[in-house]
């Protein structure tokens, strides 16, 4: 096959950040404007649904806020300086301009305010831009004014901002604005009208400032720090001596804080994932929102005080009312909290869900999340652990327990799960859990749950393919250089009589080396196992070992193994740090291997096609029958970013599918380090598809009961189409398929030596037919005869008899030849497997040399 010469793009299917940026909510409160990327999405608060995007912006978007004269305005700005309106009824942009910085080129924006005009200007239309900047490679930022007309700089404040997002703050009435800085220990404070600086700074003690917010009517000071505490601070901006009160709650550093409407409470969020409602007046009347699923990131408060958005580090936007109620919630992606006990994100990879055909991984700790590409959309998160998120304390890291590894069966019935905790200190918690779907409650549910499966973790789970659901096998194997074979069981519980519950049936080992991956061939009959740098064949029914496969070449552990699929059945592919091997099956040899580090290996359950990602983030798309890829790009994402994990989910029914032809069958999903769900396609395609579907306004409103009855679109009066369709008694060559159908896919010949039997049997079955067959309208015939003469030139009908004669095909001589059954006493020596690789290897392609080219 030659290689693919057009250049797929990147689009992003899911992930992307929304709680990057605060968010921020329209005049009437009805819709939330949110930060993701380069554009701003507005979502429905009553419902959580995405309304519309607004974009035209090349860069990231730093922050976005209302027009301070015009409400139905939104602004936002870019990290290069580029401001832009939208008009909340259009997407079209009414103005983009960009700000004008004496260093323009190293300057790079991190967040900006719009304060209104001066009431004693004659330009009302005049406001000013305060603009947070740092030049580049240096992590203090400063703060500067522009004019939002010309986009001309105006002043230059002396504040030395922390590098993060709650470094600066506005507060205060119209005509009496104000602004608030920190920088470690210091706090910063200066008058917005005159723009004067004050003379006087807080300078703290061993503790620094982690977030600061304004008073809306007051000239009151609200920062948090390292320790929990908040601090309100008074009369900063006076010629008196400052005051403050200590609200002190939280345990780790506050990480957001911000006032209601009047001022008259505040809400803080720290680390402790509870939200505290605080009475500015009386310090000790606090309410509390417990057991949100993560650290809080952001808060942010809607007019008249309808709503409170609480922005959370797993990638959510949780809505709430002033009682700290749940309206809605505004997630599309669950992002993994960063583990700091070893384990990388995602850890249990991509699986496919046969039912639904989303997405399984990781999502919040101790959960999975069930993900559709094809809706982008978050079907929802399931607990696997049950225990609840253990906070982190002040000097020291806990771990909780979460899902290192995910499998479902062929028909989704069955889920597999392993669970994992390691502290490096009290003894290793690992959990093997079997779930079963149940169709009444649409969920799954526990079934069998087992204690330590393996010493030291699992490495790799797999149910064996397998139709009938009363004969179900699944394989783990773990670092303690084995694997065992799990089966369904009759309970024999005297208050479970009847239910069929998971035991482990067998243990495999090989020569003491560590079992790394297992794949499955089609059929599951062959159970492929990789130890150290050995492949092994086992039956999975029996735990009898067929035979191990070594590449002399290389001594190096293989890391992934995936058998082919389709016409590839009888071809296994490992893959390891050094490089990728392909053996067939039927020769017991190895036919090509490709120098490359294998990051991530996966294959197409519909078609032959893999995926192969290196360390260097390049990709590779190939059959395991060619060594020359179908496809390959380099450097698909950027070298700050790293892939985690990949998987083809196939189409759902006659979904539109790309136009690629590996694609044809599934799309190609990857996962990058930025929690990115990332997919090819190509270019010709509709670039302005995103994530989610724009929703009418109407939607904004909460579906009742009723409105549930109602179709969205009806129709009537419609003809429906006829089609004519022949019956026919039986099936032409049932046999013929039968027969072949009925051996292992690993043990068939070439499909050369299949097609000419097949097709004899199917023709010679058309024949009978047509010979049995008389009819009386001679014109029908002969029209008959000269199309299919038309359509072949094999077939005479210059006679013009009645009935169709076909000549006969040649007779195959087809002998009847054993098929290379695998020798379970057998192991392929180093002598021979060199013999056979002389003339095979010659062909063999450096995939890295095709990207230099």
């Amino acid at each position: 096959m030659k290689s693919t010469e057009e250049k797929l793009l990147l689009r992003r299917r899911g992930g992307g950040s929304v709680i990057e940026r605060s968010p921020v909510f329209s005049s009437d409160a009805e819709i939330l404007y949110v930060v993701c990327g380069s554009v701003v999405r507005a979502y429905g608060v009553r419902t959580g649904e995405l309304i519309t995007e607004y974009e035209k912006l090349k860069g990231k978007i730093v922050g976005v806020q209302l027009h301070p004269i015009n409400p139905d305005v939104i602004v936002a700005c870019s990290e290069n300086g580029e401001l832009i309106q939208w008009n909340c009824g259009s997407r079209l942009p009414s103005s983009i301009m960009g700000l004008k910085f004496n260093n323009a080129q190293t300057a790079t924006v991190t967040g900006f305010h719009l304060l209104p005009p001066n009431p004693q200007e004659s330009e009302t239309n005049k406001c000013i831009v305060c603009v947070v900047w740092k030049k580049a490679n240096n992590d203090v930022s400063q703060l500067s004014t522009f004019c939002s007309q010309t986009g001309s700089f105006l002043l230059n404040m002396k504040f030395r901002l922390d590098d993060h997002a709650h470094n600066v703050a506005f507060g205060g009435r119209p005509g009496g604005e104000y602004v608030a800085g920190i920088h470690k220990n210091v706090l910063q404070f200066s008058d917005a009208v005159e723009w004067k600086e004050c003379d006087k700074q807080y300078i703290g003690g061993g503790r620094w400032f982690t977030c600061v917010a304004c008073h809306p009517e007051e000239r009151c000071i609200a920062t948090g720090d390292n320790t929990g505490r908040v601090l309100i601070w008074w009369n900063l901006l006076t010629s008196g001596k400052p005051t403050w009160a200590v609200y002190h709650w939280h345990a780790l550093p506050v990480q957001a804080i911000t006032f209601s409407q009047a001022g008259s409470h505040f809400y803080s969020g720290a680390g402790e994932c509870v939200l505290v409602k605080w009475t500015l007046d009386k310090p000790l009347d606090r309410k509390f929102l417990p057991r949100l699923p993560t650290p809080i990131c952001h808060l942010s408060m809607g007019p008249d005080n309808k709503y409170l958005a609480v922005s959370t580090s797993d990638n959510g936007i949780q809505i709430l009312d002033p009682q700290l109620k749940l309206i809605s919630m505004i997630q599309h992606f669950t992002w993994q909290v960063e583990a700091k006990h070893g384990l990388p994100l995602f850890p249990a990879g991509i699986t496919v869900d046969p039912r639904t055909k989303a997405m399984v991984l990781n999502g919040r700790t101790g959960h999975v999340q069930f993900y559709s590409p094809r809706s982008t959309t978050l079907l929802y998160n399931m607990d696997i652990t049950g225990m609840n998120y253990l906070t982190q304390e002040r000097n020291d890291v806990i771990v909780n327990t979460d899902v290192t590894k995910v499998s479902l069966n062929c028909n989704g019935h069955w889920m597999a799960t392993v669970e994992q905790r390691d502290d490096g200190e009290t003894n290793m918690e690992v959990r093997l859990k079997f779930w079963h779907y149940d169709n009444v409650k649409q969920s799954f549910s526990l079934n069998t749950s087992v204690e330590l499966p393996h010493q030291g973790g699992v490495t790799a789970l797999a149910f064996q393919p397998s139709p009938d659901p009363q004969q179900q096998l699944a394989v783990t194997a773990g670092r303690d250089f084995r694997f065992r074979i799990w089966g369904l069981v009759e309970s024999t519980n005297i208050y479970k009589k009847g239910i069929m519950v998971w035991r482990c049936e067998s243990v495999g080992f090989f020569r003491n080396l560590p079992a790394r991956d297992i794949s499955f061939s089609a059929d599951g009959s062959l159970m492929a196992v990789t130890f150290g740098p050995t492949l092994t064949l086992w039956v999975p029914e029996t735990n009898q070992l067929k035979c191990s496969l070594t590449d002399i070449h290389s001594q190096t552990n293989l890391s992934h193994v995936e058998f082919g699929m389709v016409d590839c059945s009888h071809l296994v592919v490992t893959g390891s740090p050094v490089n990728i091997n392909v053996w067939n099956l039927l020769t017991l040899s190895l036919i090509w291997r490709v120098p490359v580090h294998v990051n991530i290996l996966t294959a197409d359950p519909c078609s032959e096609f893999m995926a192969v990602f290196t360390s260097s983030n390049d990709l590779f798309v190939f059959s395991p029958r060619c060594s020359k890829p179908v496809y390959m790009q380099e450097a698909i994402v950027p070298v700050n970013c790293s892939l985690l994990c990949a998987a083809f989910v196939p189409h759902f029914g006659l979904e539109r599918t790309s136009g690629i032809s590996w694609q044809e069958h599934s799309q190609l999903y990857f996962l990058d380090s930025s929690q990115e769900l990332l997919t090819l396609e190509r270019p010709c395609e509709d670039a302005n598809e995103k994530e989610g579907l724009a929703l009418p306004i109407s939607s904004l409103q909460p579906a009742t009961f009723f409105s549930t009855f109602l179709a969205k679109h009806r129709t009537s009066d419609v003809e429906k189409l006829r089609v004519n369709t022949e019956q026919q008694l039986g099936v032409p060559g049932a046999t013929a398929l039968r027969e072949l159908l009925s051996a292992p896919a690993h043990t068939m010949p070439p499909v050369s030596l299949l097609c000419g039997p097949l097709l004899h049997s199917l023709v010679a079955s058309d024949v009978k037919q047509t010979a049995g067959k008389k009819t009386t309208l001679k014109h029908e015939e002969m029209s008959e005869a000269s199309r299919m003469e038309t359509e072949d030139s094999e077939v005479d009908s210059e006679d013009g008899a009645s009935g169709i004669e076909l000549m006969k095909p040649k007779e195959l001589k087809v002998e009847s030849c054993k098929l290379p059954v695998i020798d379970s006493t057998r192991t392929v020596s180093a002598a021979d497997v060199e013999s056979r690789l002389v003339s095979v290897l010659k062909e063999d392609v450096d995939w890295t040399l095709l990207l230099v080219q």
